[in-house]
Parts: structure tokens; sequence; C-alpha cells
């Protein structure tokens, strides 16, 4: 099984909460071989960091050490990646970002957004469903954004539920940090917000450094020239119209769908991801051109306007008409 890693843009921030806590942060990356001109869009695998951070843990006593990291924030943003998301407009530009650029952060998973009506679940999905999941990498994240959004928001934002594919018991740590209930075992690891209070604005955002930030995280987070990710996204972008399954892009690239899965894995990236970036370039565009949300939805192979209505806002965190 192929292993993704976890960003050096990601771990040394999180080195510097080890300092907080009254770890080592050198001894940390040190056991990581991470050194000082180690750039920020290398990768270490994601294993090796679980361990280290299951060590940490354990010396400490520490089931939820992913919480006591996040803590540890004080509710700052924290590295590249958390600046970026957290300078943002409101709470839905921060879910927003985070989920397009989620790369910089792991190729362990990818983000989605789910529109459920009057709840909106941030999700965490494998890109290999069978891997380990380490469980601090996976709680640190919705904790730093538990505490982050009610600190910017000035306690407003409205959770409701926050679910962990990982086993574990609830302690008083989790009711402190989330505020609503925790539960273990899940499919996914996700985190139920109200819809609502997405639209909040944020405390701290800055239109202009955000802006700065943009053009280096997209530096970062763009992927070099790969031969095969760009017959993949050509393959699918001649078949738009009508889906472009795993089946009929493997026959096209002359591969079975199995090994085509296996390739995009490695590169931390799935078929569906491709396709939805590629619907969502192609809508941008035709709307730019004038095109209603049903002229774009028939464009795109969606056989009703409201299935890609829901699936634009799944890529976008928006409604097509705002």
């Amino acid at each position: 099984m192929i292993e993704q890693g976890i960003s050096v843009a990601t771990l040394r921030p999180l080195a510097g909460l080890l300092d907080r806590i009254g770890e080592s942060s050198a001894a940390f990356l040190a056991a990581l071989g991470v050194t000082a001109s180690a750039p920020p869009n290398a990768f270490v695998p994601a294993g090796a960091v679980d361990r280290e951070l299951d060590a940490l843990a354990s010396k400490r006593g520490d089931p939820a050490f992913g919480l006591t990291l996040a803590k540890a924030t004080a509710g700052r943003p924290i590295g590249l990646f958390g600046h970026y998301v957290w300078i943002s407009g409101t709470v839905r530009d921060a879910l927003v970002r985070a989920t397009e650029r989620w790369g910089l952060v792991t190729q362990r998973t990818r983000l989605e957004l789910v529109d459920a009506g009057d709840t909106t679940i941030l999700r965490a999905v494998p890109f290999a469903p069978l891997a380990p999941r380490g469980r601090h990498l996976a709680e640190l994240p919705f904790a730093t954004l538990a505490l982050r959004t009610r600190e910017a928001t000035d306690g407003a934002i409205v959770l409701r539920a926050v679910r962990f594919a990982h086993p574990g018991e609830v302690s008083a740590t989790y009711g402190e940090v989330f505020g609503v209930p925790v539960t273990f075992d899940a499919t996914f690891d996700e985190i139920d917000l109200a819809t609502a209070s997405l639209d909040l604005p944020l405390a701290g955002a800055d239109p202009i450094t955000s802006a700065a930030l943009a053009a280096r995280v997209e530096e970062l987070t763009a992927p070099p020239a790969d031969p095969l990710v760009e017959r993949v996204r050509a393959a699918a972008a001649e078949r738009l119209d009508r889906e472009p399954t795993p089946d009929v892009l493997a026959r096209a690239l002359g591969v079975s769908a199995r090994t085509l899965r296996r390739h995009l894995e490695a590169r931390g990236l799935s078929l569906r991801t491709i396709v939805d970036e590629l619907r969502r370039e192609r809508a941008d565009a035709l709307f730019a051109g004038g095109a209603s949300v049903k002229e774009v939805a028939a464009t795109l192979g969606f056989s009703e306007a409201s299935a890609f209505s829901r699936a634009y806002k799944r890529w976008t965190g928006r409604a097509p008409s705002k």
C-alpha cells in the first residue's frame, strides 16, 4: 500500500506547538528527518508522523493529544495554510479555501463540504480508505476549526456534531473543545456546522494580506507537470457532458481502472477530485460568458439544474446564483 505524506509546511508549525507545551520541536523534526533546508512542499510519510505523535501522547498520558495541540494555538492561525484560510472574509470563505488547498497539508485525505440543508458537513475523505489514519492528526484540524471559529465569530458559530473514524472514548477535553456531541468509529472524520452560521464574518479578515498569501499557496500547491495527470485531465475534459467513469477513462488511456486508481492515489489524487475540478473550471468559464445555470448543467451532463446546483455548492461553498 502506498503511504501518503504530511507536508513540511504543516510539520514546522506543528513542531512550534510542541514547544508551547514543553516538548522539543527540534527533536520532533529531527526524528522525521526534516532539516532546515527542507522545502515546505516536501512530504514526510504520514505513518512516521503518527508514530512520533503517538509516542508523545503516550509519554504524557494524553489520549486526546491532538486536542491538546489545538488548544496550544490559543485559537490563532498557525503556519502558512492557517493564515491563508483564516484571513478570509467569512466562515464559508475559510472552509472553501481549506477544501481547495488541503493538498498543502496532507496527501492522506481530501476535504469536501457537503450541503445537508440547514447543516453543512466538513468531511475528510481518505484517498486510500483502508490505509491507517493517525488519531492525533485526524483530531487536530477539527479541534482547531472549532476553537478558531468560536474565537473569530465571538462565539456566534453553531457547531452541531463531530465524528471520527477511529475508535476512542469521549473525555472532558472533547466537551471543552467542541461543546457538541462527539462520536467515534464513524465512516468519516467530519464536523457538522449550522449552514446559516457559515456567512458570519471573521474577525481578522484581511483582503490585502489574503491576496498576497494566495499567490504563495498557489505556488506551493501547484503540482509539477505530470504526464499521466495531464492525460487523465484531457481524457476527462472530453467527456464532461457525460459521466467520465474510471472504466471509460482507463480504456481511453489503455490501462485498467485499478491501475489508474493506484497511480492517482500515489499522487494524492482521485478521479473524482480531477473531474470535480474540471467541471468547476468549465462551469465558471461558462458563467463568465453569460450562460444560465440550466445551460451550464446541461453542458456538464447533469440531468437537472438542481443536481448541478448542489454539486456546484459542494465544489465552491456557494450556490451558482451567487
